[in-house]
């Protein structure tokens, strides 16, 4: 696989106070190991704000012109200069780590909040979102939002993954070539946190917050080399989540490392009065503390995989060649550390949801390859969106023309 973009030398300054090989490069650090050079003393966090946004303008703005952010958090500087005597601690995690959120999720302050849509443009929350508010009472910098599919893709047929009509297309770093005249990317970035992901990877902030209705996580995070999390509905709180589908909504953790992620998710799982969901939480002291080195022993692991059953699973079946290699290298190695593989098969995408739970829709997509045939979107997501954005507008939206309908 080719390397994502990589910083100049002059963007990526030697951490204050170290040098040699023991010199940390944020750009390309893990988030365990930024907290813990800021904990240090190596680090502040205004040093480290004005570095992620120094890459933001030379290859997000500029150069390659990955276009993942959607727009910057004007007091991102001052919030660090706030944080730069205050070290990471158990009472405050984050202190001075920037993060990043994709544009569907609320912050009370000057940021927009627009899915990406060009009828939110300008749209304010009343409010932080709740995960918003657990960030900064960890100490956490909100470097700004980040592009995304628009509305986390239900509002086109065969949207390209990663565009808005607000923020354009996002750009995978390790492929930022486009295809054609369009501007469709030759390598997708994933969607629809494909802004969350690509920052990541590219190196323009410490960690991101993306969302999750059925793979706008996983998706990005495999296209950009990044390890997240879907979290159960209801281990982090949907308020203040601008929505697709309440049953299936959920925020989670775009990071370099498992760690990073079990990190974060200390932080954002919690109990929160304004999401019913999280009323029966169940969730360890520590995240972290399941990282050991036999963790996966005893562990069962199904994999969709007998070749025996007609009805095996239509995604894992038509695995190319190479594909089942990577496959069969990576149940080898969960096998080699103790974890029990049970291969059996998961319904197929046809039998999951049976008669009435789709809905036929004409593909007028001028660019899709498929206009003019049927799609068929779960009928779930196409209700619950318009009772669930009415609520959304009523509650959450300020600054902005667009209003609840009528009826729900």
């Amino acid at each position: 696989m080719d390397q994502p973009i990589r910083g100049d030398a002059r963007l990526a300054p030697i951490v204050a106070g170290t040098e040699g090989p023991a010199a940390l490069a944020p750009e390309h650090a893990p988030l365990s190991e930024i907290v813990d050079a800021l904990a240090g003393g190596q680090l502040t966090a205004s040093a480290l704000a004005e570095l992620y946004l120094a890459r933001i303008e030379a290859y997000d703005r500029n150069g390659p012109a990955l276009n993942f952010v959607r727009a910057l958090n004007p007091d991102a500087r001052a919030i660090a200069a706030e944080l730069d005597d205050i070290k990471p601690s158990v009472g405050r995690p984050l202190a001075g780590v920037p993060i990043l959120l994709k544009d569907n999720i609320a912050t009370g302050d000057k940021q927009p909040t627009t899915a990406g849509s060009l009828a939110l443009e300008g749209a304010r929350a009343r409010d932080d979102a709740t995960l918003v508010k657990l960030l900064r009472d960890a100490g956490a910098v909100i470097l700004g939002k980040a592009n995304l599919t628009e509305f986390a893709n239900m509002l086109a047929v065969d949207m390209p993954s990663g565009y808005s009509s607000l923020g354009g297309q996002v750009k995978n770093p390790y492929a930022p070539a486009l295809a054609d005249e369009h501007g469709i990317p030759v390598v997708q970035p994933g969607g629809s946190s494909s802004g969350s992901a690509v920052a990541v990877a590219a190196g323009l902030c410490a960690a991101s917050i993306g969302t999750e209705t059925s793979g706008s996580l996983l998706f990005p995070a495999s296209q950009n080399g990044l390890v997240t999390v879907k979290p159960t509905v209801g281990l982090i709180s949907r308020a203040g989540i601008l929505p697709l589908a309440h049953s299936q909504d959920t925020a989670g953790p775009m990071t370099r490392t498992v760690r990073d992620a079990a990190l974060l998710l200390n932080v954002l799982a919690a109990r929160d009065p304004l999401d019913p969901a999280t009323r029966k939480q169940r969730r360890p002291v520590d995240f972290t503390a399941g990282l050991a080195a036999d963790a996966i022993k005893g562990a069962r692991i199904g994999v969709p995989s007998d070749p025996a059953d007609p009805l095996n699973d239509c995604y894992y079946g038509k695995l190319p060649p190479d594909w089942i290699k990577v496959m069969t290298e990576t149940i080898k190695v969960l096998e080699d550390l103790g974890a029990v593989i049970v291969r059996a098969n998961m319904p197929t995408l046809g039998w999951i949801g049976g008669p009435g739970t789709t809905m036929a829709v004409l593909n007028r997509n001028p660019l899709s390859a498929h206009k003019g045939t049927i799609a068929r979107p779960p009928v779930v997501f196409l209700y619950e969106l318009k009772h669930d954005l009415n609520l959304y507008l009523r509650d959450w939206a300020t600054g902005t023309d667009i209003k609840p309908s009528a009826t729900s």
